[in-house]
């Protein structure tokens, strides 16, 4: 890795630490059941900052899915606009993660470290077709469930026993 790409990585790095978040979305479907969601993202007013966040995903190879424009709602104490870059799904976050997170100092690197560790776990476990070839989703395990909830600390976030009374989780 070059010298220049290193140090776009390793500012990237602190921008995730102090500004980021390094997450994993729990969502419930109408039928009850959850879908598990890593992400990355970064919310800042500072447009320089998050053009360089952009091209640092964009030398990693995960250009972000969700760039928010200035937005009312999202105005913070100075009513200054913030705007958002997340990047949401499994194979972008671990590739982000697994260029990012040894150079990460805070929380956020265990944050990273469990959600590498649950992205491995999903990738062994794989997915299942049916008879005519369509895919089905392998039902998530107790132990996925635990791992993600471990860095989950959101006072609104769902417990584990919660998330595990879905119907697609075993164990």
């Amino acid at each position: 890795m070059g010298n220049q790409q290193e140090r776009l990585f390793s500012w990237f790095a602190g921008i995730l630490d102090g500004e980021g978040t390094i997450s994993v979305q729990v969502y419930t479907k109408p039928n009850r059941d959850v879908r598990l969601t890593p992400f990355v993202m970064v919310v800042n007013t500072d447009v320089g900052i998050l053009e360089g966040c952009y091209e640092a995903l964009t030398a990693i190879g995960a250009d972000p899915n969700s760039w928010r424009k200035p937005n009312s709602k999202w105005q913070n104490a100075a009513s200054l606009p913030c705007m958002t870059i997340r990047i949401d799904g499994q194979k972008k976050v671990r590739l982000i993660l697994e260029i990012i997170t040894p150079y990460l100092r805070s929380v956020k690197r265990r944050n990273a470290e469990t959600i590498l560790r649950y992205l491995a776990s999903r990738k062994e476990r794989g997915l299942k077709r049916d008879k005519l070839g369509r895919i089905n989703r392998v039902a998530y395990s107790r132990a996925e469930i635990e791992l993600i909830s471990s860095i989950r600390s959101h006072k609104r976030a769902k417990s584990s026993e919660a998330i595990c009374l879905a119907p697609n989780v075993i164990g």
